[in-house]
């Protein structure tokens, strides 16, 4: 229901449930998506406002969205524009990060919980999104591999294949979800079709993700890797929420190289650049000072110092990398060589 508020004006929406068994999973997931909606606070989170209570109803006050949701609104445009797709899963990247941070994850994204919070007439047509229904959701203690989930649930052609293979399973799966998002948005079908949940599961995992409709020849490549990061079947090797932010198809910023999506394509790429080196050693630095050895991969951030020592006494100067750099933001770090690195956060690298 639409409903205006007496003494402000200001409209709302009511959704009426009908007040379940205590208790019963219906009862469990309404609970659930209230107490995680009464955590949260991002402008494209939907926002609840007040509950009301009744021996048979309950009814929740949120944000009203006239636009709809995503589905409906894909059914009447059949596809969005790529510029249209970028907005949306610009703002769908940063509440699923903001998500993420508090230990919240979703594990149901999809069109349909995807409300537009603005008709199509309104704000330049720039489409407005909420994330709504939080009846599925959790919140975890963290990420370590004891707050790993094993619960198979959401909806079937949204599922990631980590959840399906009834495996444990982490808040990755959210960001398969986006990518099926994205990649439906983009062309009007879903990239895995099947009745069943061994049947798609197992065509996620012999077949890879394919362009071959006409509509994504109007798409650019840079849209369709991030849809091949965003849909691994491996979820190590998936790109998350936050570095979907920061790629370049997002920012618009081209003149940044390209990032590797996870740790282990990064450690893939040191190792492949450490086999180079063994054949094609890169020139020595001229300096006076004999720098200590250390060997490790770091994010190329603050390389502004290099320690050195000559006879006894430390000393710090200033020196340039002559190493070839890599094209990404990782820098290879000579074995002979050894960095202060001023980084704007720690970094924790694990081997496996």
């Amino acid at each position: 229901y639409e409903a205006t508020h007496i003494e402000t004006q200001t409209k709302w929406a009511i959704k009426e449930v009908c007040r379940s068994a205590a208790g019963s999973s219906k009862a469990n997931m309404l609970w659930n998506e209230i107490n995680i909606l009464k955590q949260v606070n991002h402008p494209h989170i939907i926002q609840i406002q007040a509950i009301y209570h009744t021996t048979a109803m309950i009814y929740l006050v949120t944000e009203l969205c006239r636009g709809g949701d995503l589905k409906q609104l894909l059914q009447r445009k059949k596809f969005f524009t790529e510029d249209e797709t970028r907005n949306i899963m610009c703002n769908l990247a940063d509440a699923v990060v903001y998500l993420h941070k508090k230990d919240i994850v979703h594990r149901d994204l999809k069109l349909e919980n995807i409300l537009v919070r603005n008709s199509l007439d309104e704000d330049d047509g720039k489409i407005n999104i909420k994330v709504t229904d939080f009846g599925l959701s959790v919140k975890t203690g963290g990420v370590g591999i004891e707050n790993r989930m094993t619960e198979a649930c959401g909806t079937l052609i949204y599922m990631a294949p980590e959840v399906m293979s009834d495996r444990s399973y982490s808040q990755c799966c959210d960001v398969w979800s986006m990518g099926v998002v994205m990649y439906m948005l983009l062309c009007g079908k879903p990239p895995f079709v099947a009745k069943t949940k061994s049947a798609l599961l197992e065509i996620i995992k012999k077949n890879e993700l394919k362009f071959t409709q006409a509509i994504w020849d109007t798409v650019s490549d840079a849209a369709k890797n991030v849809l091949i990061c965003l849909l691994k079947v491996d979820p190590p090797y998936r790109m998350s929420a936050s570095q979907l932010l920061e790629n370049p198809w997002i920012t618009g910023d081209t003149d940044v190289p390209a990032v590797p999506s996870n740790v282990l394509e990064m450690m893939q790429h040191h190792l492949e650049q450490e086999e180079i080196w063994r054949y094609y050693p890169p020139p020595l630095m001229r300096t006076p000072w004999t720098l200590s050895p250390f060997p490790r991969l770091f994010p190329q951030k603050q390389i502004t110092t290099a320690v050195a020592m000559q006879s006894s006494a430390p000393r710090t100067t200033t020196a340039p990398l002559h190493a070839p750099q890599p094209p990404n933001r990782y820098v290879d770090i000579q074995t002979s060589l050894v960095y202060v690195l001023e980084l704007e956060e720690p970094l924790i690298v694990t081997i496996f």
